[in-house]
Order: structure tokens, then C-alpha cells, then sequence
């Protein structure tokens, strides 16, 4: 079995949150995957502790916490902080995946997660001025579940912020962005892994009866695999400052917190794993109006990956690059 390498108001969010991760504690700590449903071909591996039971769930944290980042909501170059006038904004952004390779799970077979290099979204602002040059904004973002390569990905997110004046050319600001993801992908087992098999230092690890009985009806429909789910639910909060400079340059930092819940659905042998963490986030970004309508962004956003998220177990960090277009009306 391996895994995806594929992220607002007040407290209903947290509350919705919060009952998902009441189940066993996860065997490595928090922050790390767990078992939520099912029973796995493996289950000596994860229950019997030792070096087996920590690589698999190092492996598979790391493979959900990573992609799952890079599909997050995160507004770029609209909202009040970049956007003082009061007016729509509706853009554009694309974020990129990991640019390592794929992972191998514990028995050497790669997972098949490079559907694409980056993962787009499209955005709608609102900006509305208040007194004493404040500025509030409310929006969202979308991809709608058009496929590519044999994935599709559904986000929907919303996203609320305002700001205010600082000294001299400063803006300063925070926002909230509620976003919800569910990606279907053949991940776990598909015709070229089965293939591929012998190669393998666990063959058995797909087992060709096994992979007909539980994916024969998706490769029957033209899949190239069983066809996995995979969801995210993640709630930022970030605070920030930008900076009005000539030429309609206006570079912004920004540091915050994700709380994030994500899924993955198995279908091979029909598991649920989920996993529960908080992100400490930073956002480093330079935005660009040529004109009174065009702007143009282009950041990173890095994270915090516990070492339990982490296959060689140690502290780092999480990083996509972002690049973003708008259009004020």
C-alpha cells in the first residue's frame, strides 16, 4: 500500500474540525498519519511498532502534508493589503508541486503523482474602503474537477481580510482563507505499477487478483488504476505588511497558521488514513500594476514539516512557488 505525495470565521471552522481527530491517537505522534478506517494487507507493519511501523507512517505523512500544501488557497495579488481601491478583482494563480521525484514506498514502488507541474486556481476580490483609509475585502477561489492525466482536483475556498494604514508607504493587514479540497487520482495501484511489479523488493506489495477485483471496474472505464480520493480541509490566519513603491511595485511578507485535516481513501484495499496538524506558515511575495487594471504577482509560501512528517525524521520545511494575474474592475 503506498500513498498520495500529492492544505472562516471565527470558531465553526475549528469546531468542524476538531471531531475528525477524536479517533486513536496517532502512532506517531501529533501531526502524523493514522489509520482511520479499514484493514490494511500490512497490519503486522503498523501495529507491531519498531522500524517498519515508523518508516511506513513517516513515508505517508510526509507524502499527504506535501502536496496537499501546494494545492492550498492563498491569495496573491488581490485583497486589501496590494489592493486599496475598492472594486473586483478576478485573476488567476498557479502554484507548484514538490519538484523532487515521486516517492517509493517501503517496498521500492514509486507513487504515480506527476500529473502536472503546478496546480492552478482561479480568484474572485471584492475590495471595499472604509474610513480612515481601511480597507475590507471578501472573495474566494476555484478549480473546478477537470481532469488531467487521469486526476481531477476540486477546490473551493473562501477568503476574508482587511487592512489598514501604516507609517509612510505601509500596509498593514490580516486575512482568513477557509479552503476545501478533494482530488481523485489512480495513486496507489495502477496498470504500469502491476507491470512493473518484479522489480520490487516486495512484489506482493500489489497483488495482480487483488488490483482486478478492487480496480477492474475503473480500468474497465479507461482509468489507468484504481482511482483513490484524497481531501483537505485546511483554515489560515496570516498577518502582513506591504509596501507601496514607484512603478507599482509593492512587495508584502506575510506569517501565519494552517490548521489542516486531510484524508486519503484507498481504494485497493478500501483504508482511510487520515491526518491532523498546524502549520506555522511565512509568505515572502512581489506584486506588480503596469497599469490601472493589470496586476501581476509572483511569492513563495513556505511551512514548518514536523519531523514525524518527515522520512528521514528531522525538521524542515514545506515551500511551493507561487505566480498570480489579475484584472481590477
Amino acid at each position: 500500500m503506498t500513498a498520495l505525495t500529492l492544505p472562516r470565521w471565527g470558531l465553526l471552522p475549528l469546531a468542524a474540525l476538531l471531531p475528525l481527530t477524536a479517533s486513536a491517537a496517532p502512532p506517531e505522534g501529533f501531526g502524523s498519519a493514522q489509520l482511520v478506517d479499514g484493514t490494511p494487507d500490512f497490519a503486522g507493519c503498523i501495529e507491531g511498532g519498531g522500524d517498519c511501523q515508523r518508516d511506513f507512517y513517516h513515508f505517508l505523512s510526509a507524502s499527504m502534508i506535501e502536496q496537499g500544501f501546494a494545492m492550498m488557497a492563498n491569495g496573491l495579488s488581490a485583497g486589501p493589503l496590494v489592493e486599496a481601491r475598492p472594486g473586483w478583482t478576478v485573476g488567476g494563480q498557479l502554484s507548484t508541486f514538490p519538484f523532487a521525484p515521486p516517492r517509493e514506498n517501503l517496498s521500492g514502488k514509486q507513487e504515480n503523482t506527476s500529473f502536472s507541474p503546478v496546480f492552478p486556481r482561479i480568484e474572485l476580490m471584492w475590495t471595499e474602503a472604509e474610513a480612515q483609509g481601511r480597507q475590507r475585502s471578501l472573495g474566494g477561489h476555484l478549480l473546478p474537477p477537470v481532469p488531467v492525466n487521469g486526476a481531477s482536483a476540486l477546490l473551493v475556498g473562501v477568503e476574508g481580510g482587511l487592512a489598514w494604514p501604516g507609517p509612510g508607504t505601509q500596509r498593514r493587514g490580516v486575512d482568513a482563507t477557509l479552503s476545501a479540497l478533494r482530488a481523485k487520482a489512480p495513486i496507489v495501484a495502477t496498470k504500469d505499477q502491476l507491470a512493473d511489479r518484479e522489480n520490487w523488493s516486495n512484489p506482493d506489495n500489489l497483488d495482480p487478483e487483488q488490483f482486478e477485483a478492487a480496480c477492474g471496474e475503473d480500468v474497465d472505464k479507461g482509468a489507468a488504476g484504481c482511482i483513490d480520493r484524497f481531501t483537505d480541509l485546511t483554515l489560515g490566519v496570516q498577518g502582513g505588511v506591504a509596501w507601496a513603491l514607484p512603478h507599482g511595485l509593492s512587495p508584502q511578507l506575510k506569517l501565519g497558521l494552517n490548521v489542516v485535516y486531510q484524508q486519503l481513501y484507498v481504494k485497493y484495499d478500501d483504508t482511510t488514513w487520515g491526518l491532523f496538524t498546524l502549520q506555522p506558515t511565512a509568505h515572502a511575495g512581489l506584486t506588480w500594476a503596469p497599469g490601472d487594471h493589470l496586476r501581476l504577482g509572483l511569492g513563495g509560501t513556505g511551512a514548518v514539516r514536523q519531523a514525524n512528517q518527515s522520512e528521514d525524521d528531522k525538521i524542515g520545511l514545506l515551500g511551493t512557488i507561487e505566480g498570480s494575474a489579475g484584472w481590477h474592475f
